[in-house]
């Protein structure tokens, strides 16, 4: 296992939509950071900000003012195709609307992954052991309408955790999954931090992820507090 280290730093970082009387302060002055090696849930009511500091962290759109560091570059600096080479082979997503291509199979979904990240991704193996670790190893050849909310959630876990990234930024991951399958995705994820390596950030309501996080922050109003 990798030594720790900060795998997003971010410093007193804002975020503001609008000008004038229609701007909206989402975030107010944010200090973060995430080892790699640790599961981190940041948690807080709908319309906290959090949603905004993990698109902010994942390099999907720019902080107002503010320093945020992946992997130990300054992304502010960056050109927007060096922020997608970063995206592409250094950060993994999972989405709520979990992004599956409607028209391809579960294994096709793997396959476009090697057409876009060609190098770095799990070994057949690997990705055998993780959709029988999730749960899903009889659904490759359905397609996504097939699929049950949960079944979907699981693939897109699988489907993210497949480029092997250094760090994972997950939007609401266990919305849709009963008690049984939180646990072994709570399992799952502290497997990979701890013998991985990676740094997992979690957005969610789900208090089910608490026993798995080795950090957890509270988001209220665009502020972030440490509770543990």
């Amino acid at each position: 296992m990798e030594a720790k280290m900060a795998a997003i730093e971010i410093k007193n970082v804002k975020k503001v939509y609008g000008q004038g009387d229609a701007a909206t302060v989402a975030l107010k002055g944010v200090d973060f950071s995430a080892d790699t090696g640790n599961v981190v849930l940041l948690m807080g009511p709908s319309g906290a900000g959090k949603s905004t500091l993990l698109t902010i962290m994942g390099a999907l759109q720019t902080a107002t003012s503010g320093k945020v560091e992946i992997d130990g570059q300054d992304i502010s600096r960056l050109k927007e195709k060096d922020r997608s080479r970063l995206r592409l082979n250094k950060l993994g997503f999972i989405l709520q609307a979990y992004n599956l291509v409607p028209y391809l199979t579960v294994k096709e979904q793997f396959q476009l992954v090697d057409k876009v990240k060609k190098t770095g991704n799990l070994r057949q193996e690997e990705l055998k052991d993780l959709l029988a670790d999730l749960g899903i190893e009889n659904l490759v050849k359905k397609y996504p309408e097939n699929l049950s909310g949960g079944q979907k959630q699981r693939v897109a876990i699988a489907r993210a955790m497949y480029a092997n990234p250094k760090i994972l930024l997950a939007d609401e991951p266990t919305a849709s999954l009963d008690s049984e399958r939180v646990e072994e995705v709570g399992r799952l994820f502290k497997k990979l931090a701890k013998d991985d390596g990676k740094a997992i950030i979690l957005v969610t309501h789900d208090p089910r992820l608490e026993k798995y996080a080795d950090h957890i922050y509270d988001m209220m109003d665009g502020q972030l507090t440490q509770r543990k």
